[in-house]
């Protein structure tokens, strides 16, 4: 096992060099910058517009701006906010436990009702639980988080006024957001669920247990769920990354401190430092995050051998 992570690990390697070379590229033909905003609202001369320019090197061709930033990449530096002047690790280090929270709140309320919505769905196959589970699915496929997140602030706050309609604090303040960010991915992990259950019940060794005279339960959770959570764990994988994205517009949403939010603020305000070292710590999350789901494997199906 310890080969195949060493291995993982150094695939990483041109995995994040190529996000960086992405995120820096996508953000450098952007028009204007940080300096640009600072100044147009401040009326201030163009002498410190050329000064501040050369101070964070705005003027300087790509190629040298972006080994630039491999190098404070490579030394563990995401550089200085231009708009704040404060270290972008220290804003990050402030704000990510915020969004630490949400993501995997949001994460657990899609894996505890999208799996048994999954289950319902393939052990009712064609019936009316079956068209009512994946209708849900389908709405949650469908649906913007920003218009979910919407509706539940005027049902519940603006209406009922049983929950806080923004800002971050205890867990009043986290139902919301973290349902609006998990409503998706209850969709996504039971549509997978119900393929994966259904693939496998129709297979020789379930059957078998048919024929054992084993209870439909018996069969479904020994045997049936162990052999398809592989699928489902996979989907939670890929949708941890997906959340983790999503959190920019739920966070904006409901006002709630956390790396979206503040991502979202420095892209307003053109803070290309700030932008790139959130991106590429989403990125380095999402790539780890989906190097333990292949390793948990061997614990679901004992077949699985990293050699």
């Amino acid at each position: 096992m310890w080969s195949y992570i060493g291995r993982r690990l150094l695939i990483l390697i041109p995995v994040i060099f190529g996000v960086s070379f992405l995120v820096f590229g996508a953000l450098y033909i952007i028009p204007g910058d940080a300096v640009d905003r600072m100044l147009a609202e401040s009326g201030a001369s163009a002498e410190t517009l050329a000064r501040l320019r050369d101070q964070y090197g705005l003027d300087d061709p790509f190629l040298v701006q972006y080994g630039r930033f491999l190098s404070q990449m490579i030394r563990f530096d995401l550089g200085r906010s231009i708009i704040t002047d404060r270290s972008v690790k220290e804003q990050i280090r402030n704000q990510l436990p915020a969004t630490i929270e949400l993501t995997l709140s949001a994460l657990m309320i899609a894996f505890l009702f999208g799996v048994p919505l999954g289950v319902i769905s393939a052990i009712n196959r064609g019936s009316w639980a079956d068209a009512i589970g994946m209708l849900i699915a389908l709405v949650g496929v469908s649906m913007p988080n920003f218009w979910l997140g919407l509706l539940l602030i005027m049902a519940f706050s603006l209406q009922l006024g049983w929950l806080p309609t923004a800002g971050t604090g205890g867990l009043d303040h986290l139902i919301l957001p973290a349902v609006t960010l998990g409503f998706s991915g209850i969709a996504v992990i039971a549509r997978v669920t119900r393929s994966s259950l259904l693939e496998v019940m129709s297979s020789d060794f379930i059957r078998t247990a048919r024929s054992k005279g084993l209870r439909q339960v018996t069969i479904i959770v020994k045997h049936g769920m162990r052999n398809s959570m592989a699928s489902v764990l996979t989907i939670v994988g890929l949708q941890f990354g997906a959340l983790l994205g999503g959190s920019v517009v739920v966070e904006t949403v409901f006002s709630r401190q956390g790396l979206g939010f503040m991502a979202a603020d420095a892209i307003q305000s053109l803070d290309i430092i700030l932008v790139q070292g959130t991106v590429m710590l989403a990125a380095l999350a999402f790539v780890l995050v989906n190097l333990l789901v292949d390793l948990s494997y061997s614990l679901l199906d004992p077949r699985v051998r990293y050699t």
